[in-house]
């Protein structure tokens, strides 16, 4: 296989699945090595289907914990011991949600005893770098959980925003993973400079995003986590953001399409 660096979408929906799309989970190879960014449902039957060897997953990153990006979480960690995984797995939460993802492992009776690997629960904070060989991953907290602050303060919660991009370096080659986002400005500063930038498309029109891919100098952006609302006119979304002002390549993600960046 070659060690060429693609980004491959195993599911391009926003909030729910539809008929065309599944939850969000994006992976990115470089040769037989992959690394997972979110893991919404069913993400495990997408790397069955590809079949995709257990010990082949490297290392998961998840943006933040809205279902559609995690949902698929305690499935991909049985589908792994089942298929008798060796291998450790870095598994990179949100710091707020890892004493709680310990939980929900245990009541899906996944203990540590019985995995067959060592799976690491890491906490992701905002402007951290995470190193492993041949990758680079850092960390950009974005603003898409400002919504839910209010009642979690309420609640008697911790507020603080556990949302985040990824920059992704890997085989000399650096990509943008927005993660959600909370305005489309938040793409501008990371995405200048990368080879590739993946981006939502669910939580503004194609022409908020178009304006403020217009102050980046990324050369190819792939949209995906596309609300269904789209969906009727989805062919006409990248020529939409294009038209807004944004130069460069536009293309629309699709469940199972690869990109070679």
């Amino acid at each position: 296989m070659s060690d060429k660096v693609r980004v491959a979408v195993f599911g391009s929906s926003a909030g729910f699945p539809t008929k065309a799309r599944t939850n969000t989970s994006i992976g990115i190879w470089r040769g037989r090595d992959l690394h997972l960014f979110d893991a919404g449902e069913p993400v495990a039957w997408h790397l069955a289907r590809r079949e995709v060897a257990p010990d082949q997953v490297r290392s998961v990153f998840i943006t933040h914990m809205h279902a559609d990006h995690s949902g698929g979480l305690p499935m991909l960690i049985q589908w792994l011991q089942l298929n008798r995984r060796t291998r450790p797995l870095p598994l990179h939460l949100p710091g707020v949600a890892v004493e709680p993802f310990r939980r929900v492992l245990e009541m899906h009776y996944l203990f540590d005893d019985i995995l067959g690997f060592e799976l690491d629960l890491r906490p992701v904070r905002g402007g951290q770098v995470y190193e492993a060989p041949g990758l680079s991953v850092m960390a950009r907290e974005t603003r898409h959980l400002d919504v839910h602050a209010d009642r979690m303060e309420r609640a008697g919660k911790e507020s603080r925003n556990h949302a985040f991009s990824f920059i992704v370096t890997i085989g000399g080659k650096r990509i943008f993973l927005s993660g959600d986002l909370g305005q489309p400005s938040e793409v501008i500063a990371p995405a200048s400079g990368v080879d590739l930038a993946v981006v939502e498309m669910a939580h503004f029109t194609p022409e908020e995003l178009g304006e403020a891919l217009a102050h980046t100098e990324a050369p190819r952006v792939v949209l995906t986590h596309l609300i269904h609302t789209l969906e009727p006119v989805e062919d006409e979304v990248p020529a939409r953001v294009k038209a807004a002002g944004y130069t460069g390549e536009v293309r629309l993600a699709r469940d199972g399409d690869e990109f070679e960046v």
